[in-house]
């Protein structure tokens, strides 16, 4: 799931559910409608003027209740003079000290009234954001209205960033060294995991189809006249996953790979429940999936990072130098070291970094370093960018540091994380900067392992110097959760012994519909497909991968398979199969984006096609 920051409404940004149908308000209207949320806060009371102008925003009633909007594919239109003039607003009413209280019930009252989500929802959404807001007005004076909207709305042509988010990583410029990749014949396995999103409030056969943004929990009721009721294993809807389910999930994978050497684990573990979290609640589920991932994978290695659903608020991720406990991020940096190094997952030396950021490396065998980035950090929701946007944390630094010291000991390296660093959801100088460390260090980094999508998919590095050529791969491990529109699936590795650069992707996963057709019997899982066989590629050479790219930007059958495999096969009557020129050449450029906001990738490639 994508949640897109919003500051149409100051309380839609915190929501990250919201969109628009491109209803701009014009200037004065968006001045009108600032001052009258003022009066709102102060008076609690809705002006006519108010009332005119929110009904002519307003959403259509009751939208959130469609199953099928799937909302990182939802046309966003969010109009960048009302998000400023909610931000001017909020900012005036915090440093004249209106009580919180007041901006947060005022905020409520509109979010319901736009019809933006129900009141529980908007209630939760705001009250667990607007501390992190409120901390920021008040102790970073220059702080601006362009700022609050300028980092969520980087897609959406809200003007330019503010120069302090202009920064740059000092990166080694000597000459990249080369290191010996002939291959060796021999090869080991490794199993990548992505996004249980455990639902520990899950109802089998409960209501698939509420008026929440996650459904299939208990308290909801019962599901509408004419829908069917949420499947036992879980549901292609607004829902995520089972405990049941992720017992099966994990005992599958441990029966049917125990010859693999580690498993990766790219984050998110809590749910989509975003406005009913809590800090012990998100506690619970994490230790719950980690301490059965321990018990199940036994003496097998697991290398997990974190997904921006581990925080709450989530995609909220405080600077270490943030000391409140109230909006602070360590009691998840702390849980999680103790959890990851008291598994014997990781030493104790990444408990520093860990405690400092969510980051880490280690070295599993001689000549080979993987590194756990969270670069959760630089979602474009998470608030703190705003107070502080210069590598926060100073993680990028380090991974340049890093890398330099991997590329002197001659190893090979792996990078697991969470977020595509080409995704919208990525800050726009963080992913930049992020991609430079990766074209000074692709000749040793031979393997990135993504998630967050929740979709069968890769990324590519092309040389900035030459976009003929591929320097890096990124894959991406889908998720066990089925949200939304999704079937469950893990993929495993292959990878050469001596150089560790994939050598083949097989993708397992299981049909929910089919599952849930015989609850009484664990689900089917089946090897779905090899990536090398279902191309008809000779290997996963940067060459081959680069000349599968071509075809995939084209209309035919191949753009048509990979497609399908983007929602695991997940054959849905209103979600067809069929990919034409246009669908091949956005699932390409999906591929070939690397750095956000950054279009020259899919600009070459549709040269190329055209």
């Amino acid at each position: 799931m994508q949640p897109t920051a919003l500051l149409f409404v100051i309380l839609s940004i915190f929501m990250g559910y919201a969109w628009t149908d491109n209803k701009d308000a014009d200037a004065d209207e968006v001045r009108v409608f600032s001052r009258e949320i003022s009066k709102l806060a102060t008076t609690g009371h809705f002006s006519a003027k108010l009332k005119k102008i929110i009904d002519k925003l307003a959403f259509p009633k009751d939208w959130y209740e469609d199953p099928h909007v799937v909302f990182d594919e939802v046309d966003y239109s969010t109009s960048c003079s009302a998000c400023k003039a909610f931000a001017a607003s909020f900012i005036e009413l915090t440093e004249n000290g209106t009580c919180a209280e007041k901006i947060n019930k005022a905020l409520i009252k509109i979010c319901v009234r736009m019809n933006i989500q129900t009141e529980s929802v908007c209630r939760g959404f705001i009250e667990l954001n607007a501390p992190v807001f409120t901390w920021i007005v008040q102790h970073n004076s220059i702080v601006t209205e362009d700022d609050f909207c300028a980092v969520p709305l980087q897609n959406s042509d809200c003007g330019s960033l503010p120069t302090r988010f202009e920064w740059t990583v000092k990166i080694d410029d000597n000459e990249p060294k080369l290191l010996d990749k002939k291959r060796s014949n021999s090869h080991f396995k490794i199993v990548h995991v992505s996004d249980i999103h455990y639902d520990p409030l899950y109802e089998p056969f409960g209501n698939a189809e509420c008026d929440q943004p996650e459904c299939c929990k208990r308290g909801q009721g019962t599901s509408p006249p004419g829908a069917a009721p949420a499947g036992y294993w879980g549901d292609y809807r607004s829902c995520d996953t089972p405990w049941h389910a992720v017992l099966d999930a994990l005992d599958h994978i441990t029966n049917t790979h125990s010859d693999a050497q580690f498993i990766y684990y790219t984050g998110d573990i809590v749910d989509h429940g975003g406005w009913e979290t809590t800090r012990q609640g998100n506690k619970q589920i994490i230790l719950d999936v980690y301490k059965t991932m321990k018990k199940t994978f036994g003496e097998t290695p697991v290398y997990p990072i974190i997904g921006n659903h581990e925080a709450n608020p989530l995609n909220i991720f405080a600077p270490a130098t943030i000391d409140d406990e109230e909006i602070s991020t360590k009691w998840l940096y702390e849980l999680l070291a103790d959890i990851w190094i008291d598994s014997g997952w990781l030493p104790e030396c990444t408990r520093d970094t860990i405690l400092k950021g969510g980051y880490y490396t280690v070295s599993p065998k001689k000549g080979f370093r993987i590194i756990g980035l969270n670069n959760n950090v630089a979602y474009t929701s998470n608030w703190w960018l705003i107070h502080e946007p210069n590598d926060l944390g100073g993680q990028l630094k380090w991974l340049a540091d890093t890398l330099l010291e991997a590329e002197e000991n001659s190893e090979f390296v792996h990078i697991i994380t969470h977020v595509p660093s080409g995704s919208s959801d990525q800050q726009s100088t963080w992913s930049r900067e992020y991609r430079r460390i990766i074209n000074r260090f692709a000749n040793i980094i031979t393997g990135q392992f993504t998630g967050h999508t929740h979709r069968d998919e890769f990324n590519i590095f092309y040389d900035p110097q030459d976009f003929s050529k591929i320097i890096n791969v990124a894959w991406n491990g889908g998720s066990i959760t089925t949200w939304a529109f999704v079937n469950p699936n893990y993929r495993t590795c292959t990878i050469n012994s001596k150089t560790y650069e994939v050598e083949d992707v097989d993708n397992w996963m299981y049909n929910m519909t089919e599952a849930n057709l015989t609850p009484d019997e664990p689900p089917n899982w089946v090897k779905s497909y090899s990536f090398k066989d279902e191309y008809g590629l000779e290997d996963l050479s940067y060459n081959s991968i680069r000349d599968l790219i071509i075809e995939l930007s084209k209309e035919g059958p191949k753009a048509t398979i990979y497609h399908r495999h983007m929602s695991k096969d997940a054959k849905l009557a209103w979600k067809p199969w069929d990919c034409d020129a246009k669908c091949a050449l956005e699932n390409a450029c999906r591929i070939v984006t690397s750095a956000s906001t950054n279009n020259t990738d899919c600009n070459y490639l549709e040269n190329l096609t055209s």
